[in-house]
């Protein structure tokens, strides 16, 4: 596990988000502060597609108590969650 600062991870999920999920919308719709879920980009199987991706790339796996609308919002709130679960991780 890398050490990342905020702009850096936020960039990197952006990209991601953009390049990956494959939302059917132009890429600059898709923005740190967007809402994700009233955009469409976020349905059961891009979120199951993102998680996969936190896991295996940021070796974050999101607990069920974090899996709501709040924390899944925006790539900013994504990305805030990310930092709080590897700071908790790194901490053990």
């Amino acid at each position: 596990m890398t050490d990342l600062d905020r702009s850096t991870l936020l960039a990197e999920l952006l990209g991601y988000v953009r390049d990956e999920l494959a939302t059917g919308l132009p890429p600059d719709l898709i923005t740190a502060d967007g809402p994700l879920l009233e955009l469409g980009v976020l349905d059961s199987v891009r979120t199951a597609r993102l998680l996969a991706h936190l896991r295996t790339t940021y070796g974050v796996r999101v607990p069920p108590v974090h899996m709501t609308g709040e924390h899944f919002r925006t790539l900013e709130t994504i990305t805030d969650l990310i930092l709080l679960l590897r700071s908790r991780t790194a901490s053990l």
